[in-house]
């Protein structure tokens, strides 16, 4: 009898936990073109939910939908995103898979820019090495991806997954990789559009 009571108070410890977890936040803008829905992703376990991989908690994650207004043709470029921080000001536009994944790691510097670093792995599924491999030597040597890097199975889940680029009258998915960290979601702007008139500016609570 004391081991069932023990198994229905932590299953029902588990039910709760789940239960109190609150879902990524969502925001919904538009302008004259199209309708634009993002949930944005801060945390690596929800991050790990969606690719299999944390990104080593170096990157947010927005789901995007791009939902075309009156059946009229539109343009979709990723490079039109962004994402700022008001805790810092920092600024960051989408990575490929191909930018994350691979022989060279990439590494916040503190300016929020992302620098190429040549190790001895690239980011992988379950996490991945980002220590250095030859600290000394001569002159600075820019590390290059290697074709096999192009079978990682975390590099094709992050292409997969990805918005894709292309013009479309109909409703298009899909995420967008920012590489910046130790952020919180009350102090993040996504933001669409260059052009005043098209821009559309989306805040997460």
């Amino acid at each position: 009898m004391p081991t069932r009571l023990f198994t229905a108070i932590i299953c029902t410890a588990l039910l709760l936990t789940a239960a109190s977890k609150k879902p990524a936040p969502s925001a919904k803008g538009e302008n004259e073109e199209f309708i634009l829905t993002a949930t944005l992703h801060v945390d690596p376990a929800e991050i790990k939910e969606l690719i299999g991989s944390d990104l080593d908690s170096h990157f947010v994650v927005a789901e995007i939908k791009v939902d075309p207004k009156y059946g009229k043709e539109i343009s979709i470029d990723r490079d039109d995103f962004m994402i700022r921080s008001d805790k810092d000001g920092e600024k960051s536009r989408p990575f490929l898979g191909s930018q994350i994944v691979g022989q060279s790691s990439l590494v916040l510097s503190e300016d929020g820019q992302m620098k190429e670093k040549k190790t001895r792995w690239g980011i992988g599924l379950g996490g991945g090495g980002m220590g250095t491999a030859g600290e000394g030597g001569g002159g600075a040597t820019k590390a290059t991806m290697k074709t096999d890097d192009q079978e990682s199975p975390l590099r094709k889940v992050l292409d997969a997954k990805s918005l894709p680029e292309k013009k479309t009258t109909e409703a298009v998915s899909g995420l967008l990789y920012f590489p910046m960290e130790k952020q919180k979601l009350k102090d993040l702007e996504l933001i669409y559009g260059g052009r005043t008139e098209n821009r559309i500016s989306l805040r997460f609570k």
